[in-house]
């Protein structure tokens, strides 16, 4: 999950104000969210989600906000969309017809600030521009990223807003908050693009048999398992392949601590260590597969890369006896969220 600042579609001048006549198209999405190549700022070669040039899209037959635009939702003047707050866009996998959890955060406008919204809830709309039906209200809820051993970078939120939407159809959408902080009413933006299909493997689909490394199979050469610091070695004795294989249920994070580019595949590293702490004495297997070969971004992305679609990092998917992905989680996951999901698959 890339937290680069989308602060909508269009004109985007990084303040909170676009104007709803071009919503942002994917090319801005996939930049917010690609595994890029930290060493020449370049994209690295994995899945990202392709450019719209059509025209904007319906909002289709998701519920809508009584017939009302985001134009009187936020009681616009014009057609401008402009918020007081910025909302970073925390995935790219999205998927027309699917209710989808989308993952976000706020920011302010002047000063880039953490938003925290009274109650920890907001109300979520979707629409191709400021004068269309809005669909929604959908319900937000701020979700702490904290547990035992979490760290996190000077600046990275330990929170991640997250609102289940069902997606309408493929096109470029402006995703807007509404919320209040201390009594007073506020509202931020960014932009979303749907996609005819998921990138990455749907729940209920078969997990991609990868042949990700292990202690065993690198003769516990660290340096090329891991990045993170301290090495996760409980999380590196099982391979995605061997596990399938073995019929056994397991959660697989892609994740690059050193090289993230979302500044949170380390804090995820360790929810997933704190969740297979909390499951010990289960079959459930937890497995961490890095980003580049050899922990090399030079060298490219991995093969498990391109053969789970992943246009982003980091993910952790959960995946049952029979090879079924169950759950899938693009950007934060909170610790209480990969616990339920991993018990599910049990």
């Amino acid at each position: 999950m890339l937290l680069t600042a989308c602060g909508g579609g269009g004109d985007d001048d990084s303040t909170g104000s676009t104007t709803a006549a071009a919503p942002a198209t994917a090319s801005a999405e996939a930049m917010a969210t690609s595994t890029a190549d930290p060493a020449t700022g370049s994209e690295a070669d994995v899945t990202t989600a392709p450019d719209d040039s059509s025209a904007p899209a319906s909002s289709g037959n998701t519920e809508t906000a009584g017939g009302q635009t985001l134009q009187e939702l936020l009681g616009l003047e014009d057609a401008t969309i402009d918020t007081p707050d910025v909302a970073l866009m925390g995935g790219a996998d999205f998927a027309t017809g699917i209710e989808t959890r989308v993952p976000f955060i706020v920011l302010t406008k002047d000063g880039g600030e953490i938003v925290e919204p009274d109650g920890g809830t907001a109300e979520v709309y979707l629409a191709p521009d400021a004068q269309s039906p809005a669909a929604g209200p959908f319900t937000a809820t701020v979700e702490s990223l904290e547990t035992p051993g979490a760290r996190f970078e000077p600046g990275i939120p330990h929170s991640v807003w997250i609102a289940d939407v069902p997606l309408p159809a493929p096109g470029p959408y402006f995703l807007v908050a509404r919320y209040t902080v201390d009594g007073a009413e506020r509202s931020a933006n960014t932009s979303l693009n749907v996609q005819p299909e998921e990138s990455t493997p749907a729940v209920g689909s078969a997990a991609p048999k990868s042949e990700t490394p292990t202690l065993e199979s690198t003769g516990g050469d660290l340096a090329k398992l891991t990045t993170a610091d301290p090495p996760d070695t409980t999380l590196l004795e099982h391979s995605v392949a061997d596990s399938i294989e073995a019929r056994t249920p397991f959660v697989v994070t892609f994740s690059t601590p050193k090289f993230c580019q979302s500044r949170i595949c380390g804090p995820i590293v360790d929810i997933v260590l704190d969740v297979q702490k909390r499951m010990g004495g289960t079959p459930m297997r937890f497995i961490h597969a890095e980003i580049y070969k050899d922990n090399d971004p030079a060298a490219g992305v991995s093969p498990w890369v391109t053969e789970w679609g992943l246009p982003s990092e980091p993910w952790v998917f959960v995946v049952d006896a029979t090879g079924t992905v169950t759950a899938k989680f693009e950007g934060g996951v909170t610790p209480d969220e990969l616990e339920a999901a991993a018990r599910a698959a049990l």
